[in-house]
Parts: C-alpha cells; sequence; structure tokens
C-alpha cells in the first residue's frame, strides 16, 4: 500500500481534523504585530519539470521581490528536469544531469541564499553538486537541522522504504546535544509525523527527548498540515507545484515566537497571494534569549556541521520492511490534534 494511502487510513480511522478558522491559525498571535527579527521562506515539492519552468521562475522571483527573506529553505522533490549532457562521452547519470539543471536554475533565478536537501523523489547524486544532505547551522539565534536518509529503495509502491545508517543516528543525537539551550527546527522531506518513512517513529522517539525542538518542517504529501505533539509542532508544506493550492510559507522570527505565513498561487490571476491565516509557534521562555536580528547583513551558516557527503544507497533489502509502514501509522493513533487549512 502507497504511503498516502496508509495516511488518509490513518486519518480517517482515528486523527481529528481541525478546519482553520478566517485570522488566525492558532489563537495565540501575540507576536504577529510585534516586530519580526528576521525572517525565512520555506519552499518544498517544486516538481520542476520541462512544462512549469516560467511558474517556477516567477515563485522564485516572488520570493526575491517580494518577501524579501534572509535565506530559503528547499525540503525536496526539487527537480525532474535534467540538463543536456555535458558532451557525447560524459557518460553522466540522469540523475546528475537533474542535480546539475537544479543548481544552474536556482543560480539563474533565485537570488536569495538557500539552504537544500533531497526529496524520495530524483534524489540520486545529490551530493555530487549540491554536497552533504545531512547538516546542521545556526542564524538569528535559531539552530537548523537539515535531514535525509542514507538508503532508500526506490520505484513504484516502494515510497517510505528509506533509513538512517548508525553513524547518522549517532551523529543527529550529538548534534542534539551541542544545540541545547537554542530553539531548534529539524526540516526533512518525508515527514516525522504523521509517520510516512520506516525509521519516522524512532526520530519521533529521540526529538521528543529534547524540549529545545520546537519545530520539524515537513514536505513529501503536497498537503498544508500542523500537528502538534511531544511538546513540538510538526508542519507540513503545500507543494509549490501540485495542486489544489500550490503554495509556500514565510516564517517571521519574532523574540518570543515564530509566526509561519501561508502564500498560495492564485491560478485565474497567476499570482501568488498571502492568506489571513497565522501558525503560531511559542518559543518556550527559557530558549528565548537566543533570539536575534542578525548581526551582520547577508546570510551565513554559523556552527555548521555535516555528515560528509556521500552518495545515497539503494538497499532492496528493505523490501522485508514494508509491512511496517502501515503498522507504523497505526501505532500514531494517539490523542492527536492534526490541523487542514482549508
Amino acid at each position: 500500500m502507497r504511503l498516502l494511502n496508509c495516511l488518509c487510513l490513518w486519518v480517517a480511522v482515528g486523527a481529528t481534523i481541525s478546519p482553520s478558522p478566517a485570522g488566525e491559525f492558532v489563537p495565540d498571535g501575540t507576536d504577529a504585530t510585534r516586530r519580526v527579527l528576521w525572517s525565512f521562506a520555506w519552499v518544498s515539492d517544486m516538481h520542476i519539470n520541462a512544462s512549469n519552468l516560467e511558474y517556477t521562475t516567477g515563485a522564485l522571483r516572488y520570493i526575491d521581490g517580494e518577501l524579501k527573506p534572509h535565506f530559503v529553505l528547499l525540503t525536496g522533490d526539487n527537480n525532474a528536469h535534467p540538463a543536456p549532457q555535458l558532451n557525447r562521452d560524459a557518460g553522466e547519470t540522469i540523475g546528475l544531469r537533474r542535480q546539475r539543471f537544479l543548481k544552474a536554475f536556482l543560480e539563474e533565478h533565485l537570488n536569495t541564499p538557500y539552504v537544500i536537501i533531497p526529496g524520495d523523489n530524483w534524489p540520486q547524486e545529490f551530493d555530487k553538486v549540491f554536497g552533504p544532505k545531512q547538516y546542521s547551522f545556526d542564524f538569528g539565534g535559531l539552530h537548523f537541522l537539515l535531514l535525509a536518509p542514507d538508503r532508500i529503495l526506490s520505484g513504484p509502491g516502494r515510497e517510505g522504504l528509506s533509513v538512517f545508517d548508525p553513524a547518522t543516528w549517532d551523529w543527529i543525537e550529538q548534534d542534539l546535544e551541542r544545540s541545547r539551550g537554542r530553539p531548534t527546527i529539524v526540516a526533512i522531506h518525508e515527514p516525522v509525523f504523521p509517520p510516512t518513512f520506516l525509521d519516522a517513529p524512532r526520530l519521533r522517539r529521540l526529538l521528543a527527548r529534547y524540549p529545545d525542538v520546537v519545530a520539524v518542517l515537513q514536505g513529501h504529501l503536497h498537503m498544508d498540515l500542523q500537528l502538534r505533539a511531544d511538546g513540538k509542532t510538526y508542519l507540513v508544506a503545500p507543494s509549490l507545484e501540485r495542486p489544489p493550492r500550490p503554495g509556500m510559507k514565510l516564517v517571521d522570527v519574532h523574540p518570543t515566537s515564530l509566526v509561519v505565513r501561508t502564500i498560495l498561487h492564485n491560478a485565474p490571476d497567476d499570482r501568488f497571494e498571502m492568506q489571513d491565516r497565522l501558525q503560531h509557534i511559542a518559543i518556550p521562555p527559557a530558549l528565548r534569549g537566543a533570539l536575534a536580528a542578525p548581526a551582520h547583513p547577508g546570510f551565513t551558516m554559523d556552527n555548521y556541521d555535516a555528515i560528509p557527503a556521500r552518495p545515497l544507497a539503494e538497499d532492496p533489502s528493505l523490501e522485508s520492511r514494508a509491512g511496517e509502514l502501515l503498522g507504523n501509522a497505526a501505532r500514531s493513533l494517539l490523542p492527536t490534534k492534526l490541523e487542514r487549512p482549508q
């Protein structure tokens, strides 16, 4: 069973879905009118292909010209469009050509700095073009931990068959220990919660041990969702490219909270529009002192750390674990507040 079907079953059987009211997504919007220390844009599931190059260019232009964030976070399923072969004898894989096209496309059409991870679609050869896919850094008082799996089994019907290696688990825990005392955001493509990949429950248990982790930013599902569990906010971004309402997010960092704004594409007018609703992520009082406006102009990844770039491995043995995916979804049917904007 495909993972998205598992999620639908999970929602239908036991999750509570609450439509958002007009205006405030979360009633506590006290920071919404206060000064913004800095901001970052969040884009997921661009699904770039030959048919949407102009549309995606317009989205990047909107980020540069209207949102003006300090950087853009790209959370996977980025590009299916390959660059031409460098020459007839190059022997480049289509994966490498896709990553080359993506990097050149971003360099040409996005002036804002970006940080990026691969998704479950078209992740091959990411390391050869973009470098590490598991890394962390500090900016403006927030700690960012970006993650992607080490081993997958790709192909139709194998969605979610992805795991981390033991060394990566050690590095993740060490990073969380080093960042204690700083509000932390985890970014990953396949959601930790709701669980959509094999190692999701284990990662959720690990993150639950760290109250410094205030939010987990996720893609993959092409739905705008908000869940609260373990004292954290789990957000799923809408797809930038896929209907019914393609969009993106803007995260404003305030002195005591993160205010997440939603931007949706208005197809009839071919323009992006900021929505009225807000998602509010409170920063625990003990962690608020870390938040600050950037000391210098531009974007730098302070305290950068990473697992050295290495190829994504295909692991046929993961086929035998496919049954765990539905079990993970079923075991997550504990009282949980799941909200889907309308």
